[in-house]
């Protein structure tokens, strides 16, 4: 049963289910739901997923996509039937959501933390005993954490550890750093923690980038991280069972052509080895952050996946108040979207659930408040209080974590399904 004063919400369904509200075929643009509110276009959606999944299948690669975008059981559920191998978290707490909701094989991209995280999440898996989960390590002192934890400890899944290589975040800085801590992986497997064992390396290539998806400098410190990612592969490799499959994980969404021109190469001389991709954010894309980074990607990689995805999510206000010339304030603020990455992107102008064509050309959102936001028009614009307004947003990830509910869209517009989400 979802509740009456989540956003969205049409008037008096406090008692609703996600099925009644489905079965209602509402419209946003119509003004039949609370505003604001974030819809995700259904087929958008599945198309972007489509592309990046079939993308993956030419190149032989694996992906987890990373849910802490979204957070919404449904979705992964959504993900993992169109092609993922599991899915990726950012902390012990993600983790628990989604093996709660049946998703077993997961990454948690980051350290756990010191002594008493690592027997939280031992607590976890102690409920989750046909969870393959895998965490980074990126110090001796995380890995003996984990290792304490589970020393004798036969009630507990194996835990995979992934030597995290890093620069500008998390991650080892050297070579021989590397080396030293997948040595000390490898120790642990064999010096009583029976539960731990090394199942690979890892990266993210996104803390390596430089302000502007274009700058040469970008490509060379991405470069630069990968190399040293490789090299730890190598390692690995070499100190390990040659029938043990390994590892190698990069990949967020704005440079995972990088990830692969890089990296694929690799796998073949690791055999057994798989590379895994851990994007999360393309399959939304946006109209800011991630349209410039795709742009980028189709100069670097003209023949990649980049000029398939298309921007699934919009949000909806009501407009509010036209106190001046020039000026329209809005029914929504930084509650309700981010600009962390730029402000929302006017759209689309509805006037009695009618569409008014090219009525919003030249309106921008200048600033936004708590619960407002400041649209300048151009002469001539002739908005009303009352009309509603679609915009899309820039940045996904700190976007939908505002919301309780994302509402799904068919092809008519209309409500076709309800995504809870769980930031907790």
């Amino acid at each position: 049963m979802l509740v009456g004063h989540l956003r969205g919400m049409p008037a008096a369904m406090e008692d609703a289910t996600a099925a009644d509200l489905v079965s209602l075929r509402l419209d946003p643009a119509a003004g039949q739901m609370s505003l604001p509110l974030l819809t995700l276009d259904e087929a958008i959606f599945d198309s972007n997923a489509k592309a990046f999944f079939s993308f993956a299948a030419s190149h032989g690669l694996c992906v987890f996509p990373h849910l802490k975008t979204s957070m919404a059981p449904s979705l992964a559920r959504r993900l993992l039937s169109a092609g993922a191998d599991g899915v990726t978290v950012a902390d012990a707490r993600q983790a628990a959501v989604l093996l709660s909701h049946g998703t077993t094989r997961v990454i948690v991209a980051n350290q756990i933390g010191g002594r008493d995280a690592a027997l939280r999440l031992a607590t976890l898996l102690a409920r989750y005993p046909e969870a393959e989960l895998t965490v980074f390590v990126d110090s001796a002192e995380g890995l003996a954490t984990l290792a304490d934890s589970w020393r004798d400890r036969a009630d507990l899944p194996r835990l995979g550890i992934a030597v995290e290589i890093g620069t500008g975040r998390g991650g080892v800085r050297s070579r021989q750093a590397a080396q030293a801590l997948i040595e000390a992986v490898l120790d642990a497997e064999t010096s009583g923690a029976n539960g731990l064992y090394l199942e690979g390396v890892a990266a993210y290539e996104g803390a390596a980038a430089l302000p502007g998806f274009d700058a040469p400098a970008v490509e060379a410190s991405i470069a630069e991280l990968l190399d040293r990612l490789a090299d730890a592969a190598i390692h690995a490799r070499d100190r390990t069972d040659p029938a043990r499959s390994l590892m190698i994980t990069a990949g967020g969404s704005a440079y995972f052509d990088l990830v692969v021109r890089h990296l694929a190469p690799l796998i073949a001389d690791l055999s057994p080895a798989r590379l895994i991709l851990r994007s999360g954010a393309l399959f939304f894309h946006d109209h800011g952050i991630y349209a410039r980074a795709m742009a980028s990607m189709t100069r670097r990689s003209p023949d990649g996946p980049s000029g398939s995805f298309r921007p699934a999510l919009k949000l909806w206000a009501e407009v509010l108040s036209r106190p001046e010339r020039g000026l329209a304030i809005l029914a929504f603020g930084m509650r309700d979207a981010p600009v962390d990455q730029g402000p929302p992107v006017p759209l689309e102008l509805y006037r009695d659930g009618r569409l008014l064509a090219a009525a919003l050309a030249g309106c921008t959102i200048d600033r936004l408040n708590d619960q407002h936001a400041f649209m300048s028009l151009p002469p001539g614009a002739e908005l009303a209080v009352g009309d509603i307004v679609s915009l899309g947003i820039s940045h996904p990830c700190t976007c939908i974590d505002r919301w309780r509910l994302v509402w799904g869209v068919g092809p008519d517009g209309r409500i076709c399904a309800v995504h809870p989400t769980c930031f907790g």
